[in-house]
């Protein structure tokens, strides 16, 4: 099958090509991909866990007091739980340096770049259907996307945008090592962003796990790197085409 030859718009699939969809997977994401996605994930949990924890101003105080103990518990002391939280972004640090100075040509700047951030004039009719969606303006079907779609696209930037917030305004407020070359206000503005990007990071977290969940084999594809066919052409019909072209190019008239 071309892809000339692939519905642009949704229509409904018969029992047996729906059947036949379901019986074959494409890869959707590279091992090493899926290895950063996950290490990242942990890396945020850890990160958010230590970093509620060491809120203890009443007057700021993220986590309730039975959070704050459990974590002192757990740790022995403050110190040490600080001591974590640092070693924890210096390791996540390390090891995303590692990936992309070594991945910068073949995944950072084709894959992020290129897929994952850069939005074209497709991306911007997306959202602008997406949005007359949801406020019942139109009954428009959305246009195919590629291997991500715009909304993907900026929820990426934001949590890009916020780890880089956190990086550098963590190393203002480093006080071993770092605070001590920065004035007193500005340390405090590190502060007050290392907390703003901590939430706002929170809640893009929040809203890629909800999406996960609700987009019924997102999960699959980011565990094993594939999706089916059927999945693929629902929900990024341009990527399928585009990948069922590489494997099938049109010879001749359909």
């Amino acid at each position: 099958m071309s892809a000339s030859a692939i519905p642009t718009v949704p229509i409904p699939l018969s029992v047996e090509q729906a059947e036949a969809m379901e019986q074959r997977q494409i890869k959707k994401h590279h091992v090493a991909i899926v290895l950063l996605h996950w290490f990242n994930a942990i890396s945020w949990f850890l990160g958010l866990a230590t970093g509620a924890g060491l809120i203890v101003s009443p007057a700021y105080r993220f986590a309730p007091m039975w959070y704050l103990q459990m974590m002192e518990g757990i740790f022995g002391s403050r110190a040490n739980m600080l001591r974590f939280h640092i070693a924890v972004g210096l390791t996540w640090t390390a090891v995303f340096l590692v990936y992309a100075i070594f991945g910068f040509r073949n995944y950072l700047r084709i894959e992020v770049l290129q897929h994952e951030i850069g939005l074209d004039n497709d991306d911007v009719h997306w959202l602008k259907v997406r949005t007359l969606l949801l406020l019942g303006r139109t009954k428009d079907p959305l246009p195919p996307q590629g291997a991500y779609n715009a909304g993907q696209k900026l929820l990426f930037l934001v949590i890009v945008a916020c780890m880089a917030g956190l990086l550098l305004s963590g190393l203002v407020i480093w006080r071993a090592y770092f605070s001590s070359y920065f004035a007193i206000g500005l340390i405090r503005f590190a502060s007050l962003l290392h907390a703003v990007c901590a939430f706002v990071l929170i809640c893009a977290i929040l809203v890629h796990i909800y999406a996960a969940v609700w987009v019924k084999g997102s999960i699959h594809a980011m565990l094993g790197g594939t999706v089916t066919p059927g999945w693929a052409w629902k929900h990024h019909r341009a990527w399928f085409r585009q990948i069922t072209h590489a494997a099938h190019p049109r010879t001749g008239p359909d």
